[in-house]
């Protein structure tokens, strides 16, 4: 068993508490709140594995609440795919306009209505390589959810933090 496979964390509420159940381990404890859970389960999972716990990888699972926060996930994930959507379709209209058609970056934000400088990121410098899609610079981003750990409310991971 190594590490860096996956433990699922099941969490359900008693009164106010967390009840924290690691199947494959068969271990249980509790907490009081999540944050506890997460550094309580990976600490018990290191301890059982006999591995750092910064290298544990955790899926915390509270199925009882994947009708409140289901939908949360799934507009997060279309929201996802259509911000990488408009990425791929602005990359292609920018090719078209200033590569194909030469028109300037300026003329080709103003038809885009976006600011030159996000056109220009669009836009591969000689010799460069095209910027990668969902990075444009300026734009506000969510923190990415981390390696180590992540959040659903059932086993298929319908509803996550991140």
């Amino acid at each position: 068993m190594s590490p860096r496979d996956e433990f699922q964390v099941l969490l359900r509420r008693i009164g106010r508490w967390w009840a924290i159940d690691i199947p494959r381990l068969n271990l249980h404890t509790q907490c009081r709140t999540l944050e506890s859970a997460e550094d309580l389960a990976r600490g018990l999972v290191a301890e059982a594995v006999g591995a750092p716990a910064d290298l544990i990888v955790l899926k915390m699972v509270v199925p009882e609440l994947a009708p409140v926060l289901g939908p949360v996930a799934e507009a997060r994930h279309r929201r996802a795919a259509a911000v990488a959507a408009e990425d791929q379709a602005i990359a292609a209209a920018v090719h078209e306009l200033v590569d194909k058609l030469h028109v300037s970056q300026g003329d080709a934000a103003r038809l885009l209505g976006m600011p030159p400088s996000e056109v220009a990121h669009f836009t591969p410098r000689p010799g460069a390589a095209a910027p990668a899609s969902g990075s444009r610079p300026g734009l506000p981003r969510r923190p990415r959810q981390t390696a180590s750990s992540a959040w659903a409310t059932s086993d298929d991971g319908a509803a996550g933090r991140g």
